[in-house]
């Protein structure tokens, strides 16, 4: 026995060394749980090599035969792998489904090598940074990349619980999937996460839920970009590696080196979806959103899959100043400190026959009328109302001092009003701004009515007067600054302070102004027998406060920006929001300058009426002013695709007047010059659109490059061409630069 050993071959015995060796690593490093369905219990089991060791090809991904089911009900049917934590959710009744990790059937085809190839294959994407370090800088990694285990691994009801544990970097990662309706939902669980000596600067859980190649696919990525906005699946793109990311509702100002983000359209919606041939779905940002991030990516960027996913933001770089003075500050990050909240998003599957970016806003709808309770409007008269702004005052910079511009008086506004009315604007509403001493860019504590403008008894004339025809009458107020000093202000003590204690600007606390100013204001205004209040501002901004008095997380000003409206809408009457971001909905009775269009970027094909499809029939809104817009006719064409109602910002002092303001920038406001046009304007909104103001739209189409149709609920079509050729379609001629109206198939 002992000649026989001898004469086995160095090379045999290296080979055995090396099969043993590996083993002992699999055995004890690479455990897995697999979930017995009998006993609803959870079993350790070895795993074989983890998919990261693979060779190239169709072996790398989830096996599927090897998923077990772990929930469903009788649409759908949730699937888990428990060696990789992917899952899939299939649709019983057409074999439709949707996976967490790329389509397996175009993998092949996959040229992406190194980091990027594992993180498609990841259930899970993480960045962190060592802080104890002299000049660290952020490293990106995923569960496949790190010597990574699944641990905890059990059956929940709906669902499954694990947590993604990377010993290596001291960072454990627990999350939850369940399947809830026409739904499954993933949740990063917050009082679970664990950091070591490093610390965690965002997740991105299962990026790539849905993620399709372009070769021989009908889709696109829906991306919240303003209104919304579509990046085709386009098998010939070369956008280098440019992709879409943006935070959900803004920049926080309180971290400054993001200031760049302000350059592009504001996300307001937390969403977006993909498409893919007849499966679609929506992602809503249940829970964190303020904490988050959007990103797309089409094929070509960073790997062939078209993808879009929303990251999870736990710490954000800050500005810390050494030297005011001299402007010198350095870029850091809290290593104590994190952003904390449970983080769900919720997949909303779509129906075949939904299965596109109306099916997508459609389900949305859905979706805050029950859980937001928003209920379909009940419009005042069968015709739009117009909005007219009249703005009061406003300042002209001196090099001595300040000139001030009076532009309406109470009185003004009375003989406006009269005079529209008298045109035929019957149905209309006034949003009065710059009503305060300082005019339109004062804010903070409000009141009074500027006596250059006729005071408090001058605005309560004209608001009777304004009753005595049933034309509402809305102050504009904006909280979010104070300018005016108000309540003792000083941005010193009471002003938001970024994380490196900097003030910024005149941002106000927000538990300043509700402890000091609000109240006060309410009073006031339930005195002068307003209709409510246009808010700016709030609802809009949104920022951490490291205000050591009155400071705030970004989550806990969310919730006191919402708690402000509400008590405003329950004291004053209703509140009509100036470019919210739809935290605000609930509390909202319509949106003034709502975003009606996108960034413009490369990578994007279209603009679409995302939001307003959600919107129409539910909450109202104006997009900008009809004389504030840059080409007149066609953005008219626009608001009547878009279902917006009218609106108009005028003054009675002439326009020449306001060719020096600070605040106004606005070529003509002087409303001699406009009324007449108003008038014929209003006559043709209400021709399209005064008959739908309860009504949803229910379909949305891209006819030709030039060429858009809405629908209502009530079968109502609005045709429009920005073209300069005439399109026709059966019946319907749509002349150049016009419209057509369709009522029950036939041209109207």
């Amino acid at each position: 026995m002992k000649r026989l050993l001898q004469q086995v071959p160095l090379r045999i015995w290296l080979q055995l060394l090396v099969a043993v060796g590996l083993a002992a690593f699999i055995v004890t490093h690479l455990q897995v749980q697999t979930i017995d369905r009998e006993e609803n219990s959870v079993v350790q089991a070895a795993a074989k090599p983890r998919a990261v060791t693979a060779a190239k090809g169709q072996q790398e991904l989830p096996i599927e035969s090897s998923f077990q089911t772990v929930s469903e009900n009788e649409r759908y049917r949730l699937k888990l792998d428990p060696e990789t934590a992917h899952f899939l959710v299939e649709d019983k009744r057409d074999g439709r489904i949707w996976r967490s990790y790329p389509d397996p059937t175009q993998w092949a085809d996959e040229t992406t090598m190194g980091s990027w190839r594992t993180n498609l294959r990841s259930p899970v994407m993480f960045q962190y940074i060592d802080l104890n370090a002299s000049k660290a800088q952020p490293k990106d990694s995923n569960f496949l990349d790190e010597d990574s285990k699944i641990s905890n691994l059990h059956m929940i009801d709906g669902g499954f619980r694990l947590t993604f544990t990377m010993p290596s970097k001291q960072i454990a990662i627990p999350i939850e999937v369940k399947l809830e309706n026409d739904s499954v939902t993933t949740r990063i669980i917050d009082s679970e996460l664990q950091e070591g000596s490093l610390s965690l600067l965002w997740i991105r859980l299962y990026p790539f839920f849905g993620a399709e190649r372009s070769v021989g696919q009908d889709g696109y990525l829906f991306i919240p970009d303003g209104s919304g906005a579509l990046i085709n699946f386009d098998p010939y793109r070369t956008s280098g590696t440019q992709i879409y990311r943006e935070p959900v509702y803004g920049a926080d100002p309180a971290y400054t080196v993001n200031s760049s983000y302000d350059s592009r359209k504001r996300v307001a919606a937390p969403v977006y979806g993909i498409k893919n041939n007849q499966t679609s779905f929506l992602a809503v940002l249940e829970a964190g959103s303020e904490y988050s991030e959007v990103l797309a990516s089409p094929a070509g960027a960073l790997s062939s899959y078209n993808w879009v996913t929303s990251q999870a933001d736990y710490r954000s770089s800050y500005q810390q100043v050494t030297n005011r003075d001299k402007g010198k500050f350095y870029i850091t990050y809290d290593k104590d400190n994190r952003f904390h909240g449970d983080r769900i998003t919720r997949y909303l599957l779509l129906e075949s026959t939904k299965a596109d970016y109306v099916g997508m806003a459609e389900r949305y709808r859905q979706y805050l009328m029950e859980t937001e309770h928003l209920e379909p409007v009940k419009p005042a008269a069968d015709k739009v109302p117009m909005n007219i702004v009249l703005v009061g005052g406003d300042k002209a910079p001196g090099l001595l001092w300040d000139r001030y511009i009076k532009g309406t008086t109470t009185n003004q506004a009375m003989e406006i009003t009269k005079q529209l009315y008298q045109l035929g604007i019957e149905h209309m509403q006034v949003l009065y701004r710059g009503w305060q001493k300082g005019g339109i860019g004062a804010s903070g504590g409000l009141a009074k009515v500027d006596q250059r403008l006729g005071g408090d008894k001058g605005m309560k004339q004209f608001i009777d007067y304004a009753h005595s025809i049933h034309v509402p009458v809305y102050l504009n107020a904006d909280y979010s600054q104070n300018t005016t000093g108000a309540g003792g202000f000083a941005s010193r003590r009471q002003g938001v302070r970024d994380y490196g204690g900097t003030t910024i600007g005149n941002l106000a606390s927000l538990k300043f102004v509700n402890d000091t100013i609000i109240g006060k204001d309410i009073k006031y205004y339930q005195s002068l027998g307003i209709d409510g209040i246009e808010l700016n501002g709030i609802g809009q901004i949104l920022t951490s406060d490291y205000n050591s008095k009155y400071g705030s997380t970004r989550a806990e000003n969310l919730n006191m920006q919402q708690d402000t409206i509400k008590k405003l809408k329950d004291s004053v009457g209703k509140v009509i929001g100036y470019g919210s971001n739809l935290y605000a909905l609930p509390w909202l009775d319509g949106i003034t300058g709502l975003n009606e269009d996108y960034s413009y970027d490369l990578f994007s094909n279209a603009a679409i009426p995302f939001v307003q499809i959600a919107l129409h029939g539910l909450v109202p809104y104006t997009s900008v002013a009809s004389n504030e817009r840059d080409q007149f006719h066609i953005e008219f064409l626009h608001d009547l695709e878009y279902g917006a109602n009218p609106s108009y910002t005028f003054t009675y002092t002439a326009s020449e007047e306001w060719k020096d303001a600070e605040h106004l920038h606005l070529y003509s406001p002087a409303y001699q010059a406009w009324e007449q046009t108003a008038a014929q304007e209003y006559k043709d909104w209400n021709e399209a659109l005064g008959d739908v103001q309860d009504q949803f739209i229910v379909g949305h189409r891209i006819l030709s490059d030039q060429v858009r149709e809405t629908t209502y609920s009530g079968g109502k079509r609005i045709v429009v061409n920005y073209g300069t050729i005439a399109y026709t379609d059966g019946d319907v001629t749509v002349p150049p630069g016009g419209y057509a109206i369709v009522k029950g198939g036939t041209n109207e």
